[in-house]
């Protein structure tokens, strides 16, 4: 008589064994709340604050010398919301007392679950600091928190990020009772993007990239046209556009390469190197008669491709807060539209369920269509204290009730759209 395998029983005992470890890990690093209970949207002070620390860091970036930085609890708390802002998914803060910086993330999981971790550095460090690291219930001893970022760097290698080694980034840091004073060598432009296109795991054929804009750049130069609806329908010409998502990502960002240029090649370096050979026209696109307007539809379309619609969202929300502050434009709805429509064109292109009929419409699109005509009436040039009076916030009702009103008025465009075709 023939014994019974011994596999089933192993398998069994091996389901039994990982179902175990996934249950301590859960109990050791899940938590059923975040320990950073804010989510805070920014402000024009928050921008403010970012652009004073980038100001520092501009000074000798992609130059190997290193600049000196100096943050108080001000920059801190501002750089915190802004990073909270732009993943969606975490929420930071951190400050500086006692002479001790600390630090903590919340990151959501599904099913309203939450990773908690902090962080605390304090005196004086050559290189990369080392720093205490406690993830869920866990502490890490001091030495780990050195391993875990190198392991993090080394990890963005193998996916193709050009990142220094952390010492050669961070040359000092030095934390007094109230600031951090830190000597920083930025890599050049490009190394640091890729690593965190990277880490979002962005599928961009930068090959498909080069070639759809080396032939939209073509085609400008031998029969230019000015409107951003010509060129909308020159990329997403049907005998030229394949109904997938791979081809709408790469037709975003080769749209946005032309009517952007530099400031979009930045998230997409690579293709924009293989790309530079096509020379770019110098034919600006207008979008309802404003070269403005075509530019912020592009950019945000090209930057949902590549960062997605959340991040491209809070991005131009910081780009009018940016606007109101003294010396800028004012903070305008109508380029809040155009940033919307963009981003909304390239959520649905980039949507396995809706990426036909989104390429049909943009094969087709009309001027109307990407911006329509009631929301040039939208408010335009305010102040940081004329978006307070009215607005209060980008987290408070009435902001989010002008942004929906945005939205429908967007929805019932297309709708009409679909209906005249």
């Amino acid at each position: 008589m023939r014994r019974p395998s011994p596999l089933p029983r192993r398998l069994r005992r091996a389901a039994i064994a990982l179902v175990s470890l996934i249950g301590v890990l859960a109990i050791l690093f899940v938590s059923l709340g975040p320990t950073v209970e804010s989510s805070v949207r920014p402000t024009a002070g928050d921008l403010a604050t970012a652009r004073e620390v980038w100001q520092q860091l501009k000074v000798d970036r992609g130059t190997g010398k290193p600049t000196r930085v100096r943050i108080d609890n001000r920059a801190i708390s501002g750089l915190a919301v802004l990073a909270g802002d732009a993943t969606g998914l975490a929420r930071f803060e951190g400050e500086v007392t006692g002479g001790v910086l600390s630090g903590k993330a919340s990151l959501a999981l599904p099913a309203g679950l939450w990773i908690n971790a902090s962080a605390t550095v304090s005196g004086v460090h050559t290189g990369f600091p080392a720093y205490r690291l406690k993830v869920g219930r866990v502490p890490f001893p001091l030495v780990a928190g050195r391993w875990i970022a190198h392991l993090g760097r080394w990890m963005l290698r193998l996916r193709g990020a050009d990142i220094p080694p952390l010492d050669e980034i961070v040359r000092r840091v030095s934390i007094d009772r109230q600031h951090v004073l830190a000597e920083l060598a930025l890599p050049k432009q490009g190394g640091l993007l890729r690593g965190v296109l990277a880490a979002r795991g962005t599928n961009l054929n930068d090959s498909l990239v080069s070639e759809i804009y080396c032939r939209l750049a073509a085609e400008q130069r031998a029969t230019p046209v000015a409107n951003l609806s010509q060129l909308v329908r020159r990329t997403f010409d049907p005998a030229q556009a394949a109904a997938t998502e791979e081809y709408s990502r790469a037709a975003f960002v080769a749209l946005s390469f032309l009517v952007v240029g530099e400031r979009i090649e930045r998230v997409a370096p690579r293709a924009a190197e293989l790309a530079k050979d096509c020379p770019r026209p110098n034919q600006p696109f207008a979008l309802q008669q404003r070269e403005d307007l075509a530019m912020h539809w592009a950019f945000s379309a090209g930057l949902t491709a590549v960062l997605g619609g959340e991040t491209a969202s809070s991005l131009g929300e910081w780009k009018e807060l940016d606007d109101s502050l003294p010396n800028g434009s004012g903070f305008s709805f109508v380029d809040l539209a155009a940033d919307r429509s963009g981003m909304q064109a390239a959520l649905r292109a980039l949507d396995r369920a809706t990426v036909a009929n989104a390429v049909s419409e943009l094969g087709r699109v009309t001027e109307d269509d990407l911006l329509p005509p009631a929301l040039l009436q939208a408010p335009e040039g305010l102040s940081e204290a004329s978006f307070a009076d009215s607005f209060s916030s980008l987290d408070r009702e009435r902001y989010r009730e002008a942004v929906a009103s945005i939205d429908q008025a967007l929805a019932l465009q297309r709708s009409l759209g679909a209906a005249g075709d």
